[in-house]
């Protein structure tokens, strides 16, 4: 993951166009399951440990059905923010299509400090007729995977300034469906076919052999998120009684 995210340089950012600040152009790419993940070396090891992990396997059973992994990155300022969004087949075109779970992986180099704010995911679906009424918290730490019903609604809290450390926050996406259509449009886009090794460095660097041991689970440890009273809040701190904020009227760190 080093040699392909790591750091602004790294292949897979400037392949991309991604900007230095917000906004950049989106890609995500489609990885099959099964024994298809077998070309895949170090990212289809990281996928398939998520897949078969006791603890999100409890959670969400319906993981089971998987038959393909989105991926895509972020790598933004400490100071930046991501609104808050349903993740959706084909970015919402022709209706909303959720998957089955969504998974955020905080990239780091060894136990280092990360920057940037939280993730935050809430109770609110497209089809609820109000608000959300709590929210979960989930700072980024590394090796911190946090997984969540792709139903939901959630986005990225802007880290403090009083708290602001060099770096960027570098994260790894992964949302499983059940079914999904792979697009061969060129440019920008979601769903993407996951280029061969040969052609494009930080496709290689992710299909890369998986040089480590084949770890157990033994060490993953489930953490509780912190819960939120409220989602909604004014500027002065009071509960928010309206209806959803206009995008405009919402503060999204960049």
């Amino acid at each position: 993951l080093g040699r392909a995210l790591l750091t602004p340089t790294s292949n897979y950012w400037p392949c991309h166009n991604y900007s230095i600040e917000p906004p950049s152009p989106y890609f995500s790419y489609i990885i099959p399951l099964g024994d298809g993940m077998k070309s895949f070396g170090f990212l289809g090891k990281l996928i398939k440990r998520i897949q078969q992990c006791p603890l999100v396997l409890k959670k969400f059973p319906k993981l089971r059905n998987a038959t393909a992994a989105e991926m895509w990155a972020h790598n933004r300022p400490h100071g930046s923010g991501h609104q808050m969004h349903f993740d959706s087949d084909d970015e919402g075109r022709g209706g909303v299509r959720n998957p089955i779970i969504s998974c955020i992986l905080y990239v780091s180099e060894a136990d280092s400090e990360i920057p940037g704010g939280p993730s935050l995911v809430t109770n609110q679906k497209l089809s609820s007729v109000r608000l959300a009424s709590r929210g979960w918290l989930a700072h980024p730490k590394a090796r911190r995977l946090v997984a969540f019903d792709g139903r939901y609604l959630h986005g990225v809290v802007p880290g403090k300034l009083s708290e602001s450390r060099p770096g960027r926050r570098v994260t790894l996406m992964l949302a499983f469906w059940e079914k999904i259509e792979v697009r061969s449009d060129e440019g920008p886009g979601s769903a993407r076919k996951f280029p061969e090794s040969f052609e494009v460095a930080w496709a290689e660097s992710l299909r890369s052999p998986f040089e480590g041991g084949d770890m157990g689970y033994e060490q993953c440890k489930q953490t509780q998120p912190i819960e939120l009273g409220r989602v909604y809040e004014t500027l002065e701190g009071k509960k928010w009684k309206g209806r959803m904020p206009e995008y405009d009227c919402c503060f999204q760190g960049f």
